[in-house]
């Protein structure tokens, strides 16, 4: 959240030095804008009964979207500090909202939120007709004008995770007697649980100099979480008493000491990662379930990773979902309604998948012979789907495989498709499909392991070819 207050402090009056791209998505989708004057809405949260809630950063106020409209009154408003308070200040201000795994029954809310400069407050509600009420305060713990962290997410188990930042004291992320530069496990009362690494500590994860954004992964029940670097930024796997080097290296730390954990991506220069989240609806089409999409201030764009099966822990793609815009991005969430939900520093904005009756669906297996001549499914294999035109590739769609060799596009508009599978040690296959909308188009693929001096093998590896070694 480095840049993040400082843009925020000049209330956009810096321009940003890199040109408009425009809001580009794949073939299909739209946005659509369902807040257009919004006070810098740095966090959203979606609640069973289709409600979403955002934090306004500076004002204090939670306000409450009901079927895409914006209600008159504020959920509540909190008496907050802001970087407009605090000279020189960044991180200050409502920082995040969580709703309680259980809302349905118990109605429960939670804001973090900066009561004084050198404070952290983490408060419950409960909600009552669209109102707040019975505030009770769960967490306070020190702060600083900057690097507060900030952001909170439960765990399948029910405890809270909070992303706490250094403060700007760098050194306190190694200091196992403080709060500061770490990740914190908690029950949903502000209790320790019993089983965290260390006794009647909150301290779950260290060595993090800066965190705003948390999501936990659909099927794994991992959290994975961003970090706001130098030059360095960050996408990590959270790890139950990982270091992850801060201020000792950024990035890739593995060379440097082993005993740091390294991210599953890391950016240079800085992008300014924020909000993210796990799609989990049904809307989208079958080759975006489960995959992270998080938004960045620094660029403004919606980027989306997708992980590869079974374990979910390496990265096999990142790529954009929405292009880059003037107004940086804030915080992106599954919508009740299956479509995704992302934030400007003034708007709050919709992407509606493709629909119609002439949308097209590709799948089929992909599997190798091994010594016995038994056929296997290749899991995480690259499958890439070109459409085409005078030789230029116009758009591409990207899968994996999954555990059982099984790939999936859906949402796909008709047409001539070239189709590319490919995987580490194996040669590729390259393939020309045709899709309809009057029936599935299927392509099973058998792979032959790579010989030596094979030019059809796949062997770079990296993100321009989008796979990870693994």
């Amino acid at each position: 959240m480095s840049r993040l207050i400082g843009v925020c402090v000049s209330i956009l009056l810096v321009v940003f030095f890199f040109s408009e791209a425009g809001s580009q998505l794949p073939i299909g989708f739209t946005i659509e804008t369902i807040v257009s004057d919004a006070k810098i809405p740095v966090s959203l949260a979606v609640v069973p009964d289709g409600r979403i809630f955002y934090a306004e950063l500076l004002t204090g106020s939670i306000r409450v979207l009901k079927d895409g409209m914006l209600q008159p009154e504020p959920f509540t408003t909190l008496e907050v500090v802001t970087s407009f308070d605090v000279g020189g200040a960044r991180g200050l201000g409502l920082l995040d909202l969580t709703p309680d795994p259980d809302f349905v029954s118990n109605h429960f809310l939670y804001a973090l939120y900066t009561p004084t400069s050198d404070e952290i407050v983490v408060s419950r509600f409960r909600d009552f007709e669209g109102i707040g009420i019975d505030e009770v305060e769960i967490l306070r713990q020190p702060g600083d004008g900057k690097h507060n962290g900030g952001r909170i997410v439960f765990l399948p188990d029910r405890t809270l995770l909070v992303t706490r930042g250094d403060t700007g004291f760098q050194n306190l992320a190694q200091d196992d007697e403080v709060v500061q530069g770490k990740i914190l496990r908690m029950n949903a009362d502000g209790s320790i649980p019993e089983n965290n690494p260390t006794p009647d500590s909150p301290v779950f994860a260290s060595g993090v100099r800066n965190s705003f954004g948390i999501a936990v992964h659909p099927v794994t029940g991992e959290a994975f979480f961003s970090e706001n670097g130098r030059n360095d930024d960050e996408i990590n796997l959270l790890t139950e008493d990982g270091n992850y080097g801060w201020p000792i290296c950024m990035g890739n730390c593995g060379f440097e000491n082993t005993s740091f954990i390294d991210p599953i991506v890391n950016f240079t220069p800085s992008i300014c990662p924020t909000g993210m989240d796990f799609y989990s609806g049904n809307t989208f089409p079958e080759q975006y379930r489960n995959d992270l999409f998080f938004a960045d201030c620094n660029t403004g764009r919606v980027q989306r990773i997708k992980l590869i099966p079974p374990s979910y822990d390496h990265v096999a793609i990142l790529e954009d979902f929405v292009s880059g815009k003037a107004d940086g991005t804030l915080d992106v969430k599954t919508g009740s309604d299956g479509n995704l939900y992302y934030t400007t520093f003034s708007e709050i904005l919709r992407i509606v998948p493709p629909s119609g009756d002439q949308l097209a669906e590709f799948r089929g297996r992909v599997t190798r012979v091994d010594a016995e001549e038994n056929e296997n499914a290749v899991v995480g294999a690259n499958v890439v789907l070109k459409k085409r035109n005078a030789g230029i590739t116009v758009f591409k769609y990207r899968t994996l495989t999954e555990k059982n060799g099984k790939y999936r596009f859906t949402g796909l508009p008709e047409g001539e498709y070239r189709v590319v599978i490919k995987m580490k040690g194996f040669q590729k296959e390259k393939s020309f499909v045709i899709l309809n909308s009057t029936e599935p188009t299927v392509l099973n693929i058998v792979l032959s392991s790579c010989q030596a001096n094979t030019s059809r093998c796949f062997e770079k590896v990296g993100f321009q070819e989008t796979i990870l070694s693994f």
